[in-house]
């Protein structure tokens, strides 16, 4: 066992560069639950700073516009706030995803985080929480026992989209019981 000593930010910093090979369908920034403070994290941003987040990030318009959709979709479930977080590593200070929270009070990191740059998606969902799904569109983190962010949903198409949005309902239910 490894014991780190630092923000944060610092750790997350750490793992990132230290890890071995990053999962591609990942939205979460490593194996760490990012941001369990309950403090908002970078700032609120109206739509249009979104949309120019995500355009400017995505690799395509199509990865862009199915990002889009699943963040206009997530807002649209009620009671949910989007955003991304802080980075000393980009221009502009802010994280390459977005975080989807329950906008009540915070007693949890995000429920899900999306990146931007490729759409993929991961999910505060262990596979307990999915074992009755079988979508083709769901795979799993390869992550240490306990861990909460074990789904992922990339969001490679339009169908993958929709099971996204229900999987994100399945996650604001949970940090909200």
């Amino acid at each position: 066992m490894r014991l780190i000593d630092g923000t944060p930010q610092e750790i997350a910093e750490f793992l990132r560069l230290t890890q071995s090979e990053e999962d591609p369908d990942a939205g979460a920034p490593g194996d760490i639950d990012p941001d369990t403070s309950g403090e908002s994290v970078g700032g609120a941003l109206d739509w249009a700073q979104i949309a120019e987040l995500v355009n400017g990030r995505a690799r395509s318009p199509e990865i862009a516009t199915r990002v889009l959709e699943f963040l206009r979709g997530a807002v649209a479930l009620g009671n949910v706030e989007i955003g991304p977080g802080e980075s000393e590593r980009t221009r502009d200070g802010r994280t390459d995803y977005v975080m989807v929270r329950d906008a009540g009070v915070r007693r949890f990191g995000a429920v899900a985080y999306v990146k931007a740059i490729n759409g993929g998606l991961t999910l505060r969902l262990t596979r307990e929480d999915v074992a009755d799904a079988s979508e083709p569109a769901i795979s799993f983190r390869n992550v240490r026992a306990g861990h909460q962010y074990v789904v992922n949903c990339p969001l490679r198409n339009d169908a993958a989209v929709q099971v996204a949005l229900r999987l994100v309902q399945l996650a604001l239910a949970k940090v909200r019981q």
